[in-house]
């Protein structure tokens, strides 16, 4: 397989044979992991869109998976109501977590590493333990069914939402008021990625696109990057030098973004080496169906 250099065309990875759900880097954005509706977890070579190591596996599909900020840790989940933490670096499961009432949604790891949070379909989120599986808080409750995807600003003041119109909205996390929304998509949005040091983000939706926003000016960055069908999932790397997207055309793409970013001469300095460690955003992974 050909090296990633190439900004138009990206790397088509394939080994999934159902929908491509969740998408995210590990820390040092070397490598980056799919789940699938396949009940996959693939973890591939960014610089050449290798598989490394064994293929991870749990009893049903899986539609959300995360990386621990620090390199340790991969957790998976999905329709088997249950979470399931794997040695990052061997892919040997490490513990489950038991006790979700409905299916696994959305999953984020704490900055420590040591706990992470689950959302389910019905809309309750809880805290477990990463070397136990226990859990630790929740479930907490009161919120509507999952319907886009959401994701903060590394300074977490502002919480950035994917609606179902197509529309991109951005809120104050302080106070809950909006501060602006626009037409990013012609139909849902089903995901969305902040950029470490949160100058860009990036949306993926059921109109086949993947699309780059500056977050200041909300003026689109670049071409959208076309999919075969729905996307249902995007991650940007610590370095915000490759994005990542899936969906439902089960072929995971790599778009190398180094000659896309720059062209917005605000965003040159994407990131630095003190944002990438600390780019652990909780992204909650929200069903497009």
């Amino acid at each position: 397989m050909s090296q990633l250099d190439d900004t138009e065309t990206p790397l088509v990875l394939l080994g999934h044979v159902d929908w491509i759900w969740s998408v995210a880097f590990l820390p040092d954005g070397k490598q980056v992991i799919s789940g699938s509706s396949d009940s996959s977890t693939r973890a591939w070579r960014v610089e050449d869109g290798v598989g490394v190591g064994t293929v991870m596996t749990q009893g049903d599909g899986v539609l959300a998976v995360a990386a621990s900020g620090d390199g340790k840790w991969i957790a998976t989940g999905g329709r088997a109501k249950t979470i399931t933490i794997w040695n990052a670096t061997t892919h040997q499961k490490v513990v489950e977590s038991k006790g979700h009432l409905d299916r696994v949604w959305s999953l984020a790891f704490s900055q420590d590493s040591a706990r992470v949070a689950s959302g389910l379909h019905d809309g309750t989120v809880a805290v477990w333990s990463t070397t136990t599986g226990e859990r630790l808080a929740g479930p907490f409750e009161g919120h509507d069914h999952l319907v886009g995807r959401i994701a903060f600003s590394p300074n977490g003041e502002r919480l950035i939402v994917g609606c179902g119109d197509g529309s991109i909205k951005l809120f104050d996390t302080s106070t809950g008021s909006l501060v602006t929304a626009w037409k990013g998509h012609t139909t849902v949005v089903c995901s969305i990625a902040v950029s470490c040091n949160g100058e860009f983000l990036a949306s993926g939706s059921r109109d086949k696109t993947v699309c780059l926003w500056e977050t200041a000016t909300q003026q689109q960055i670049g071409a959208a990057l076309e999919h075969d069908r729905d996307v249902n999932s995007v991650a940007i790397s610590p370095d915000g030098h490759h994005l990542a997207s899936g969906g439902i055309d089960t072929k995971l793409r790599l778009w190398n973004l180094t000659d896309i970013i720059p062209k917005s001469p605000s965003l040159k300095n994407v990131a630095s080496s003190e944002t990438s460690s600390l780019c652990n955003f909780l992204d909650v992974n929200l069903p497009s169906l």
